[in-house]
């Protein structure tokens, strides 16, 4: 099928004037239906890459525990070292997205990622390790961040949550298979082959978003058929647009609210109660999940004498909950919104549609859910109890865990679209910051309160948490309306 024959998506026009004073309407995006599938597989790619950084070599941990001769609180720092500069490094590279486009930071962060990944792999010493694993998460985890951001460019409310869901989604498949992964590298070879594997994920992706990925922010770009100015926006695919780059008078770019670049503004966010209050229960979410799979890894290994192969073949369950999960959340938040969409165009109201309802009534069943699985995980663990109800029990606390996972950054870039960048690294901040926290605290409370008692701490954490999004949905008519007060403020 030909672009023709699959015209762009009209889902929202927007009205533009001539020089000669004609006001004419063009779509919100060049891209046709499919082509904006095409970029979500290669945004899904990326960012599965990028979040296979951080767990791939966890079935390896009692290896290089034992090669470097450290303990396993030691080991475990090599973990909380990449989530710390996780959490933080966006805030600096996604952010810089906003002011100069999208194309060049990737490119940038891909380069990055190869080179750390060899130096990780011909590492000789404890320090070192620590050091470059800081490193090459300030090169890879901005790209997590930043698929948000370059799926807010060409997406609209209605169907940004279906596309957006996937890309977050194939995020934490990444993170969910990444140590069967690495358990096959680790079994054939050794850990550090471990790190030469990602290094050649990297430098193949590398190739590919050279060639086709085109720069898509909106102040760069406009709806992509404004041809890019600067050499480091241009990309071989624009080859491919043809007639459709027809924006020569540059009449669809947005102009640009940013004047100097200040990625500290990111934290600024956090003093509205809308990103704040929703930010806590989805962080605290992200963090279960995250240590169950650390646990998972050490655990098996452990207490159960798997080796790291068999340990990397029961992330297969948790793996495929991810998939699941994303694909599902991503189809349900499109449907949410067009149901909530249709209700307020029938009820003939001057209110503003309230996103925030549509996008968060539902969060707290799969949160519940997934809090409660977390308990059973802990104590069946703590028991020594069959590994197929543990492994039932993380897939469970997986796939109830994506579809917050979905629709926090979705929210975000609907209530900020034009600081997509910064409000996609906050979120990444907020839950990385958070998991780093517990990351780095696992050890100390699982020999205070058992794997049990920390479990069940955290299922009290998810549950009361949850209640800020309680707040915010039955507050959510009060908060739109700041936000609209807000926002004629700033015109």
């Amino acid at each position: 099928m030909s672009a023709k024959d699959d015209p762009p998506d009209m889902a929202e026009l927007k009205k533009i004037e001539s020089d000669k004073g004609v006001v004419q309407e063009v779509p919100h995006t060049i891209l046709t239906r499919r082509e904006k599938h095409l970029m979500t597989i290669l945004l899904s790619g990326m960012g599965t890459a990028s979040s296979m950084s951080m767990p791939v070599y966890w079935v390896a941990l009692t290896e290089i525990e034992r090669d470097f001769k450290i303990s396993e609180e030691q080991v475990n720092l090599t973990i909380v070292a990449y989530l710390v500069l996780q959490a933080t490094a966006p805030v600096f590279l996604s952010t810089a997205t906003d002011y100069i486009g999208r194309r060049p930071v990737i490119l940038i962060c891909l380069t990055g990622g190869i080179v750390v990944n060899v130096g990780l792999a011909v590492a000789n010493a404890y320090w070192l390790i620590i050091f470059l694993r800081c490193l090459l998460a300030t090169s890879v985890s901005p790209l997590i961040s930043i698929c948000s951001s370059v799926v807010s460019d060409f997406t609209t409310r209605k169907d940004r949550g279906g596309f957006n869901g996937t890309v977050n989604g194939c995020l934490l498949v990444g993170q969910a298979f990444a140590p069967f992964l690495g358990s096959l590298v680790d079994t054939g070879w050794n850990w550090r082959a471990i790190f030469y594997f990602c290094a050649i994920i990297d430098g193949a992706l590398l190739v590919v978003i050279a060639v086709c990925l085109p720069e898509t922010h909106r102040s760069v770009v406009g709806n992509l058929s404004a041809p890019p100015v600067h050499w480091y926006h241009k990309s071989p695919a624009l080859w491919y647009f043809g007639d459709r780059l027809c924006d020569t008078e540059r009449k669809t770019v947005e102009p640009s609210k940013l004047t100097k670049y200040n990625p500290f503004l990111t934290i600024s966010f956090l003093k509205y109660p809308e990103v704040s209050m929703i930010l806590l229960p989805s962080s605290i979410l992200f963090s279960t999940w995250t240590i169950a799979q650390a646990t998972l890894s050490t655990y098996l290994s452990k207490t159960y004498g798997y080796s790291s192969l068999k340990i990397g073949l029961c992330f297969f369950a948790p793996g495929f909950s991810t998939i699941a999960g994303a694909i599902l959340s991503g189809k349900f938040m499109d449907f949410t919104y067009r149901l909530a969409r249709n209700k307020h165009m029938k009820s003939n109201s001057d209110e503003p549609f309230d996103i925030i309802r549509a996008r968060l009534q539902y969060f707290a069943i799969p949160a519940v859910v997934g809090a409660m699985a977390s308990v059973i995980y802990g104590w069946c663990f703590q028991n020594r109890e069959s590994v197929a109800i543990l492994l039932v029990m993380i897939s469970l606390i997986t796939f109830t865990t994506m579809f917050p996972m979905s629709v926090v950054p979705t929210l975000f870039v609907d209530l900020f679209p034009q600081r997509s960048g910064s409000v996609a690294s906050l979120n990444n901040l907020g839950r990385c910051g958070m998991a780093t926290i517990f990351v780095a605290c696992l050890s100390k409370m699982i020999s205070s309160m058992t794997l049990g008692g920390t479990y069940t701490l955290m299922t009290g954490l998810i549950l009361l948490s949850n209640v800020c999004v309680y707040y915010l949905v039955t507050r959510s008519r009060h908060f739109m309306h700041n936000i609209q007060l807000r926002e004629q403020a700033a015109k």
